[in-house]
Parts: structure tokens; C-alpha cells; sequence
């Protein structure tokens, strides 16, 4: 791979979890990477929780559409369908958000509709197999809170919608710290989700840390980017989507 990064340092901001993948990119490409999480990943993990799950999945062979929104909702929802249904249901009909949960699905045995490398949510609700959705069953794998605008989508269009919120997102107790303690200035900074931004940018505030704002800043859509700018954020650059190729595709650009 050539060195198009080389001499460039990289701050990213994925999940302790993720990281690793996306900062061996990088440094692939010549960059120096450091990283701080500023987002965490945790399952849900209470009664109530983890009862409303349970009636989900045991309800998912009454599914007419089952939508993954990013590879962790596909980590925790096949092991929850594994666990109840060891022969999947010929029902449900596969559809992802991004060519990484579709892959994240293809690699647990589960073929996807639809997928692609561009596959936004907008995306998804223009495929012409979701434009008559009138009584037809939709269930919604995520986290807690998070964009509606697939559930409403489909709500207006007649959907039968229903959510199983499998994880939530948080900020890492030590990423604070962290940052207060980062005594580099990084010529890029990449944040893959608008809660990953605002955890960075609450962070910058907290540890006065202004100077970050002035880094290129990559962003995996035009609206987080508009938010960044919002936030203070004076070089922001948008990926055509969080996977890795879209993000490095938008760095080099912004650093090139």
C-alpha cells in the first residue's frame, strides 16, 4: 500500500474493541496513529433488558425484515438468535447499514440482501423492497437511543416497526483523562458515529484541550461533519459512510 500518509499523525477515537483494524490501516498508509476511545460498547444487561430481548427474538420468526445497524447490533443479535434458534427461521429477510455489518453478518453464516459499500440509511430506505412495507414486520437490531429515521420511515409507510436495543454507548471513565494527557498535535482526527463526536468535543471542553479543534476532522456523513462545524470544529471532511475505505478515502483527501 502506498505510503500517502507518511510524516501524518492520526488521533483516532473507535471503540478500545475496534480499534485495532482501522489503526492498522493507517498505519499501512504511513501514519502515525495514536488512540484514545472515546466511545464504549456495553450490552444490556438487566431484567427488563434482557427480558424485552428475550420476546424479540423469540418472536423473530414472525419477522418480515430484519435490520442491522452496525456490526456491534450484529455481534449481540446473533448470539441471542444462536442461542434460541439454532436453524434460523426462513422468514426474516437480511438487510445492513454499511458494507462492514454486512460482512460482520456474512461471517456469522447470515447472507444479507442487501449491502455495499455506500449503504447509508438513506440508502437503505430508497431499495425498492422496502417501499411497500404496508403490515409487514420490521425489527430494528441497535442500541439504546440512536437515529429513528429507519423506524419512522417505515412506520409512515405502514410498517408493522419494532426495536431490539441490544447495547449501549457510553464514554470510557479514563478517555478525560486521556485526552488531558495527549501532548501531541495530531494533523487529523477521525470519529466513525455523531455520539463519538460529541464525547470528543465534551472531552476537549472538559480538559481544555481547544487546540483540537483545529485538526482535520473526518466524519463518517455530512450531517455529523455539519455537527462538528456547530461544535466549533473548523476543518471537517465527510466519508460517503463509517466503513474503513470511505474513511481512509475521506482522510486522504483532507490530508493530501
Amino acid at each position: 500500500m502506498a505510503k500517502r500518509l507518511q510524516g501524518k499523525r492520526v488521533l483516532t477515537t473507535r471503540p478500545a474493541h475496534q480499534a485495532d483494524t482501522w489503526g492498522a490501516l493507517l498505519r499501512a498508509t504511513g501514519a502515525e496513529v495514536d488512540t484514545i476511545p472515546m466511545l464504549a460498547i456495553e450490552p444490556l444487561i438487566d431484567e427488563a433488558a434482557q427480558q424485552a430481548i428475550k420476546k424479540r427474538i423469540l418472536d423473530f420468526d414472525q419477522v418480515d425484515f430484519a435490520i442491522f445497524v452496525s456490526q456491534n447490533a450484529v455481534c449481540y443479535a446473533v448470539d441471542w438468535l444462536e442461542d434460541y434458534w439454532p436453524q434460523l427461521p426462513q422468514g426474516p429477510r437480511y438487510l445492513a447499514i454499511g458494507a462492514a455489518t454486512a460482512k460482520a453478518l456474512l461471517m456469522r453464516g447470515i447472507p444479507c440482501e442487501h449491502s455495499g459499500e455506500h449503504m447509508t440509511s438513506e440508502d437503505l430506505l430508497a431499495l425498492p423492497t422496502l417501499q411497500e412495507v404496508s403490515g409487514l414486520r420490521v425489527l430494528i437490531f441497535r442500541g439504546t437511543g440512536g437515529r429513528t429515521l429507519i423506524g419512522d420511515t417505515l412506520r409512515a409507510r405502514g410498517g408493522r416497526v419494532d426495536y431490539c436495543e441490544l447495547y449501549r454507548r457510553s464514554l470510557p471513565a479514563g478517555a478525560p483523562a486521556d485526552l488531558a494527557g495527549y501532548s501531541f498535535t495530531p494533523d487529523a482526527i477521525t470519529v466513525h458515529s455523531g455520539e463519538t463526536l460529541a464525547n470528543l468535543h465534551s472531552c476537549i471542553e472538559r480538559t481544555n484541550c481547544a487546540h483540537l479543534l483545529q485538526a482535520a476532522l473526518i466524519c463518517p456523513s455530512a450531517r455529523v461533519a455539519e455537527q462538528a462545524r456547530a461544535l466549533g470544529f473548523i476543518y471537517t471532511s465527510s466519508a460517503q459512510n463509517a466503513g474503513d475505505s470511505a474513511m481512509l478515502e475521506a482522510l486522504l483527501r483532507a490530508l493530501n
